[in-house]
């Protein structure tokens, strides 16, 4: 049984452990006990003091000057009586000596707690119509930085960051961006209804779902790991929105988790998974050089964007007539009143009331029915040629990362029969190869470390028509990843001088912050792919139909971008109006969005001869070399 001493103890340390406030209580209590003390003391000692005219103090009088003396030492030295009343009252005043320095010390440490606890922001956040960033990964400085371009023309926009982070930290890290654009941080977790509560997200106009990909000690997530945390963020947003509608864009590593997430959020929410993304524009890009700096084009917020408008005047009028209606925009589907995606639509379809067209445009006042009625110059247009049958093709893959059963999946579906991969890489992405399964090519692999000289000095890499290198970031940081890349380009790059054949190159490049650094290797195209995910996040933030558009062009089947010859629709050397190269391309039910110039492939000043959506009107000369990009289904 505990003993009396243990139980005040106890009893003793619960007290203090209630904070601050159960302190300056424990006290003002001692104060009170200790005067009390002093001043029943001085009555039984019979030392009461007297006035001039013989009147001894009341007791109360006593205990107003022992409180006094508590609380002002030098309040002692101007007492008068006898020496006994004197060490009473300095005894309360060395009883108050150490009050006081409780007392200050207390309050110092309570001051001081609550200058940093409002430092850290613990405050409720007051906005209407912000952004709600929920998590932290290496995408959130892209993403900053696109919803800050994206809302450059908005007063006071606002971003609101809720992340499982120091504070101070947030903020000075978020300073180092130089972004126009008020960023408010709160420390606390997202999977937590108290830190949600803190940035009202009942107000605002958007609430991303960033996937993590580190855990708090710093270890790398599986995709289905990171999915688990942001499963527990979605459930956590449902509860406290109690039924009311959010515009909800979640960022999924992992396919399978996406059926659950919808059953979590429903099928308004945006629900971006990434890795097949990047997997389709890999493949894409590596047979379509220049086609990731297209999509860069299209999804920043740097040049052009697409938008989302209705348009009444064009009600009745063909999906054809809609296209060349437009000068300064170019249209590439309808959303249907009934919220219908189509990218695009049959040319013939009637526009009805209530569908909106899909446009890619400068700005979102520069969507206008503003065509000229230009007529077509009939001598410039190419006759369309049936298609050539798909080639056979040699392809190696450098890199087993985990994406890498995602990619051969997709590279199957675009070579000809009798194809050949191979595939150089260690880890556990090259144990599943023997499980896939491959209609058109034939999958072979070897064991080793694609930055080894003398391994990829044996593999003939001028004998093969496309050269994919995929990120290996398994047990390795962004950084590291990052550089692993970079010096197999430049071995590629020297053995390619070396032996006088230069094979396109295709590189998957984590960091944006490193594509410059990775273009000393004179690789043929990048795919940054945390820079397109971010991008992409952000436009849907912007606009929830897009979420619809990037299902279309990112899915298998159906319509998607290629760069096709420009001379394959207009004359090489003919000086024509884009309006013909626009006519040309939908006499072959495709729509064009913009041209590439070959001459400027290499120049990073020009965008890499990308231009997305010249005017109608603009004069146009295609050279051999100059590809037109086209909304195609083949």
């Amino acid at each position: 049984m505990a003993s009396l001493r243990q139980r005040v103890r106890y009893r003793f340390d619960n007290l203090m452990a209630r904070g601050t406030g159960a302190q300056i209580l424990l006290l003002t209590i001692t104060t009170l006990i200790l005067v009390g003390i002093t001043a029943l003391a001085i009555v039984v000692c019979g030392v009461v003091p007297a006035d001039e005219q013989g009147a001894h103090d009341s007791f109360g009088r006593l205990l107003w000057k022992a409180l006094m003396h508590a609380l002002d030492a030098g309040a002692v030295g101007g007492d008068a009586g006898s020496w006994t009343f004197l060490f009473v009252m300095l005894f309360v005043t060395v009883g108050g000596l150490f009050v006081l320095s409780a007392l200050i010390g207390i309050l110092n440490n309570g001051f001081g707690a609550l200058i940093e606890n409002l430092r850290r922001g613990k405050s409720v956040v007051i906005e209407h119509d912000h952004v709600v960033l929920l998590g932290w990964s290496p995408k959130i400085d892209t993403l900053l930085s696109e919803l800050a371009a994206a809302n450059a023309n908005q007063r006071d926009a606002c971003v609101v960051v809720l992340a499982d982070r120091d504070k101070v930290a947030m903020d000075e890290h978020i300073a180092e961006l130089g972004l126009r654009l008020r960023v408010v941080t709160r420390s606390g977790s997202p999977t937590a209804i108290a830190a949600l509560e803190l940035v009202s997200l009942t107000h605002s106009k958007a609430v991303i779902v960033l996937a993590p990909e580190t855990s708090p000690d710093g270890a790398l997530l599986a995709g289905h790991e990171a999915d688990t945390v942001v499963l527990k963020v979605l459930m956590a947003v449902t509860k406290l929105s109690a039924g009311r509608p959010l515009h909800i864009v979640a960022e999924l590593s992992d396919e399978k988790t996406e059926a659950v997430a919808r059953m979590v959020v429903g099928p308004a929410a945006a629900l971006i998974v990434a890795p097949p993304l990047i997997s389709r524009l890999l493949v894409q890009t590596g047979r379509q050089s220049g086609l990731s700096v297209v999509y860069t084009e299209l999804l920043d917020f740097g040049g052009v964007e697409m938008y989302v408008r209705p348009e009444p005047a064009l009600v009745g009028k063909s999906f054809r007539d809609v296209v060349l209606a437009y000068d300064d925009s170019s249209v590439m589907g309808v959303v249907t009143a009934a919220g219908e995606v189509l990218v695009p639509p049959a040319f013939d379809r009637a526009m009805a009331a209530g569908d909106q067209v899909i446009a890619i445009s400068e700005d979102d006042d520069t969507v206008i029915v503003n065509g000229r009625g230009l007529t077509t110059d009939e001598a410039a247009v190419v006759p369309h040629a049936a298609a050539p049958a798909r080639q056979r093709e040699r392809t190696l893959v450098l890199g087993a990362s985990l994406r890498l059963p995602r990619v051969l999946a997709e590279l199957d579906a675009y070579v000809g029969p009798g194809s050949e991969t191979l595939v150089v890489g260690a880890g556990e992405a090259l144990d599943v190869l023997g499980q896939l399964t491959t209609t058109n090519m034939t999958v072979r692999s070897t064991a080793g470390d694609p930055t080894d000289r003398a391994l990829l000095d044996t593999l003939d890499v001028g004998s093969f028509d496309t050269v994919l290198l995929l990120s290996e970031t398994s047990g390795r940081t962004q950084d590291m990843a990052d550089a692993r890349t970079m010096i197999t380009l430049l071995h590629l790059r020297d053995l390619a001088r070396i032996h006088g054949k230069n094979v396109p190159i295709t590189s998957e490049i984590l960091s944006i912050e490193n594509r410059d650094l990775a273009s000393v290797a004179e690789a043929d195209d990048f795919i940054v792919s945390n820079t397109l995910v971010s991008l992409m996040v952000s436009q849907v933030a912007e606009n929830r139909h897009l979420v619809k558009v990037f299902n279309e062009l990112f899915t298998a089947g159906g319509h998607e971008l290629y760069l096709k010859p420009a001379t394959e629709y207009v004359r090489a050397g003919a000086d024509v109006p884009y309006h013909t190269v626009v006519e040309a391309a939908l006499r072959r039910g495709e729509v064009a969005i913009g041209l590439r110039r070959g001459a400027q492939a290499k120049d990073a000043a020009a965008s890499y001869g990308v231009v997305v959506n010249p005017p109608k009107h603009a004069p146009v000369r295609v050279a051999a070399g100059d590809k037109l990009i086209v909304l195609a289904d083949e």
